[in-house]
């Protein structure tokens, strides 16, 4: 994107900003995106070194990372994720719920450990991570941005746990954008829009991978004017669900003025939720 596009997105410079699985994939992108746009950076994932590379990249290009290892899955490490930020994280403004969890089982023999493991890292940790850090987001309000798929809206064989814990997400993020009303606090749903290293591959898997395959996956860096536009909202676009990619171009388009003037043409919504 030219210079003078990025210089009128929302700026999320100086304030913290929270991505979880960033360690691979979308949230590695997103995190490094808005480090490059001066934001403090909270990185969190259960995978220590995949942390440690992103963090050593954003740190090597000037920026400011953190690393929270946890498996989000897990109600005791998810409270103590929560206990560091409202300790650390004086001035988040911005939530990315970016981790998830794709395994693939038919429903006539989908166990019970299966679907709790999907509902509790996909659709559990954002609800209660949500819940537990929107006091820290104070007066000045922020961001909640829900990665979402679509998953979210369609349906796939031997995906109904991971179909079910999406549409829960995009109910999820209506709900709280309709409760937010009125209050500098957005709250939407994205999702990429490009094909991306699947987050189910580790870094060491993607880089086993043939040449082919490897030829088709886009930089998800690619889209961060959408995250960093996203980020930048206070509650004046809120309850809507967007193509990532598709924003991204938009804002090249139009600029971040013709966006919020036409965001009717790029996003799907509740008339209701937006204020």
């Amino acid at each position: 994107m030219p210079a003078s596009s990025m210089a009128r997105l929302p700026s999320v410079a100086g304030v913290d900003v929270l991505v979880t699985g960033s360690g691979r994939g979308l949230g590695r992108g997103v995190a490094q995106a808005m480090a490059t746009a001066g934001a403090r950076v909270w990185l969190v994932a259960d995978v220590p070194e995949e942390l440690e590379w992103t963090a050593s990249d954003i740190r090597a290009a000037g920026g400011e990372a953190h690393i929270l290892v946890a498996d989000l899955g897990r109600e005791d490490e998810r409270n103590g994720l929560i206990r560091t930020l409202r300790r650390e994280a004086c001035r988040l403004r911005v939530i990315v719920n970016n981790a998830g969890v794709l395994e693939r089982q038919p429903v006539a023999s989908m166990d019970a450990a299966h679907w709790r493991r999907i509902m509790s890292v996909n659709l559990e940790a954002p609800v209660f991570l949500t819940r537990d850090l929107l006091p820290l987001l104070g007066e000045e309000g922020g961001s909640v941005i829900n990665v979402s798929s679509r998953a979210g809206t369609g349906a796939f064989a031997r995906q109904a746990a991971y179909c079910a814990s999406k549409f829960g997400m995009e109910a999820f993020t209506r709900c709280l954008a309709l409760e937010l009303a009125g209050l500098p606090v957005s709250a939407n749903t994205v999702t990429p829009g490009l094909p991306i290293k699947p987050t189910s591959l580790t870094q060491r898997d993607a880089e086993r991978a043939d040449a082919a395959t490897r030829a088709g996956w886009r930089d998800p860096v690619r889209l961060g004017p959408a995250f960093l536009f996203l980020a930048g909202l206070r509650g004046q676009i809120s309850g809507c669900r967007f193509d990532a990619w598709t924003l991204t171009r938009a804002l090249e388009q139009w600029g971040t003025q013709g966006v919020m003037n036409r965001i009717g043409e790029i996003a799907e919504y509740t008339p209701e939720a937006v204020g």
